[in-house]
């Protein structure tokens, strides 16, 4: 998988198709206008890994809190469950 980050400019002829190309193969794209970064194109299973990830880094931090604050579920459930997430992806 292709990891390096492009930078396209927007305006440029056939964008589109190249940024669907560059994309497929891994790439990600930093859309920039007038040399600023405004936009990041990535494929939809780097999405796909990028919100699993946020997630499974959302259940920890909540499960951790409660867990010290001897609320919510014990801090090994919480573990459990970050556990079954990764296994079903």
């Amino acid at each position: 998988m292709n990891e390096q980050t492009h930078v396209v400019e927007i305006g440029e002829h056939g964008v589109e198709e190249d940024l669907a190309a560059r994309v497929e193969d891994g790439a990600r794209i930093i859309l920039t206008r007038d040399g600023r970064p405004v936009a990041a194109v990535i494929g939809v299973e780097a999405l796909r890994v990028l919100t699993d990830e946020r997630e499974l880094l959302r259940r920890l931090a909540l499960g951790e809190l409660e867990s010290a604050a001897g609320e919510g579920d014990e801090l090994e459930a919480v573990l459990d469950d970050c556990r079954l997430l990764l296994e079903e992806n």
